[in-house]
C-alpha cells in the first residue's frame, strides 16, 4: 500500500524516476533528471512543497500529484495574486497500471483544493487559461497544453472521478530535417513582404528571457513603437538533448486585431520558421487549440503544419 506524504528534500531524484517511468511512452517524451524538475518546477516563483503530495513504498517513490490554487504568475510574474476558488493540478505522475493510486492521489489533491475553496479543478491547464507556470520545457517544448490523448487510463480515471473536457489542442509540427522549406517562399513571401513594406511595417527581433521558459528570440512586425505582429521561437533544449534533434517551439503568436486577415500571421511565422531554420532547426512545432479555427487552417492549410500529438484539459467542480 502505498503512503501519501508530503514532499521531502530527498525525494527529487526519485520523483524523476517515477516520471521517467510513468511517461516512457508519451509522445515526444523526455527524460527528466533530478535538474530538470528542480529547474521547470520546484525552484519556479510560487512554488510552494505543501503543493506536492508523493506516493511512496518505503525507499520507492510510485508517482506524485503537483496542485495549487490558480495563479496570475504566468501572465503578471512581478504581480502575484491567486485565486483559491479555482484550483489546477499541474502534475499527475502515475504507472498506467496503477489506477487505483492514480485515483487516490487526485482525490486527496482535490480534498486539499476544496478545503482551501476550489469550487473548480483544472486538470493539465494550459495557456489558454493563462494559469500554467510550471513543467515548461520537460512537458511539451515551451507549454504543457494538457493530458496527452494517449494517457487512455489516466484519462479514464478522471472522467470516473467527474472531469469532463473543456478543451482540446494538437500539435502541428513542420520537420525540416530533409531540406524541406517552409510552404510559404520565394515569390509569394517576397510578395507578402512588401505589402509590410507598404504599410510602413518594418521586421524585428530581439531575445527573449523568462524564468518560465528557455531562451526564445521574438520576431515581431512594428509600425513605429506599434507591435504589428509577433511570435518567438527558441530551441527545445531537454528535446534535443534526449533526442539529438533540433526541435524548436514556437509561442506568442499574436495579430493586433485590426490587422488581422492580411497574412501577417502567415509572414511572421514564415521568418520565424526560416530564422529558426538558419540558426540549425530541424523541426518546428506549436500548440494549438483545436476551437480556433483560424490558426488551426492557418497552420495546417496555409504554412504546411502536419498534426502530431493529441492533448485535453479536464475540469471538476467541486461545489
Amino acid at each position: 500500500m502505498d503512503e501519501l506524504r508530503g514532499l521531502r528534500t530527498e525525494d527529487v531524484p526519485l520523483l524523476a524516476d517515477a516520471w521517467n517511468e510513468c511517461f516512457a511512452d508519451t509522445p515526444n517524451f523526455v527524460r527528466v533528471d533530478e535538474s530538470d524538475l528542480r529547474c521547470r518546477a520546484f525552484a519556479q516563483p510560487g512554488f510552494g512543497p505543501k503543493g506536492v503530495l508523493v506516493a511512496a513504498v518505503r525507499a520507492r517513490v510510485n508517482g506524485f500529484v503537483h496542485f495549487g490554487p490558480r495563479t496570475n504568475l504566468w501572465s503578471h510574474p512581478a504581480e502575484r495574486s491567486v485565486n483559491p476558488e479555482e484550483g489546477q493540478i499541474y502534475a499527475l505522475v502515475t504507472s498506467p497500471s496503477e489506477a487505483d493510486l492514480a485515483g487516490a492521489l487526485l482525490a486527496a489533491a482535490e480534498e486539499r483544493l476544496g478545503a482551501g475553496g476550489a469550487q473548480r479543478v483544472l486538470l493539465g491547464t494550459s495557456w489558454v487559461y493563462g494559469a500554467q507556470p510550471y513543467y515548461n520545457g520537460i512537458a511539451g517544448a515551451y507549454e504543457i497544453p494538457g493530458l496527452s490523448s494517449t494517457w487512455r487510463e489516466t484519462l479514464r480515471i478522471a472522467r470516473e472521478r467527474g472531469y469532463v473536457s473543456v478543451a482540446e489542442y494538437g500539435t502541428p509540427e513542420i520537420d525540416l530535417s530533409g531540406g524541406e522549406r517552409p510552404a510559404v517562399c520565394g515569390a509569394a513571401l517576397e510578395q507578402l513582404r512588401a505589402q509590410a513594406r507598404e504599410w510602413g511595417l518594418r521586421l524585428e527581433a530581439r531575445p527573449l528571457e523568462s524564468p518560465f521558459f528557455p531562451p526564445r528570440v521574438s520576431v515581431e512586425l512594428r509600425r513605429g513603437r506599434q507591435i504589428v505582429a509577433t511570435t518567438a521561437y527558441g530551441l527545445w533544449p531537454e528535446y534535443f538533448r534526449h533526442y539529438g534533434r533540433r526541435l524548436y517551439g514556437l509561442t506568442s503568436v499574436h495579430a493586433a486585431p485590426r490587422w488581422r486577415g492580411k497574412g501577417l500571421g502567415k509572414l511572421i511565422l514564415t521568418e520565424a520558421v526560416n530564422a529558426a531554420l538558419r540558426d540549425g532547426a530541424e523541426g518546428v512545432h506549436l500548440h494549438v487549440w483545436r476551437g480556433n479555427e483560424t490558426a488551426w487552417n492557418l497552420y495546417h492549410r496555409a504554412l504546411g503544419f502536419r498534426p502530431t500529438c493529441g492533448w485535453v484539459t479536464l475540469e471538476k467542480k467541486l461545489a
